[in-house]
């Protein structure tokens, strides 16, 4: 099995029986940029592109337009100062778990 085709089929799970939906597909890939052009020139390149996308008009003004990344960020951002929300189960399985050694939670 050549190297792509596993890659392929470890990241779909078709080798466990998974289907994943239909028409849905993913690729990865990695280049050396400075193999076709300088890493600052790619960089200039790159903030451009940006700019360009986070001025221009969105559909609807009440969201801006966002480029990968920027709903990580906002989320990394929000953890950051509010923290991370968990469900009731899990903080009763985190103080369960936290008794025992006699740590205390404190939430």
């Amino acid at each position: 099995m050549g190297c792509c085709r596993w890659a392929a089929t470890g990241i779909t799970g078709a080798t466990r029986g998974i289907v994943s939906g239909d028409g849905i597909g993913h690729f990865f890939g990695a280049m050396r940029i400075d193999a076709f052009r300088s890493k600052e020139t790619f960089k200039s390149n790159m903030d451009r592109w940006i700019e360009r996308f986070r001025s221009a008009e969105p559909v609807d003004p009440e969201n801006r337009v966002q480029v990968p990344g920027d709903q990580e960020r906002a989320c990394e951002k929000n953890r950051l100062a509010n923290g991370v929300p968990l469900f009731e189960t899990v903080l009763d399985d985190l103080n369960l778990l936290a008794k025992e050694p006699g740590i205390e939670t404190g939430w």
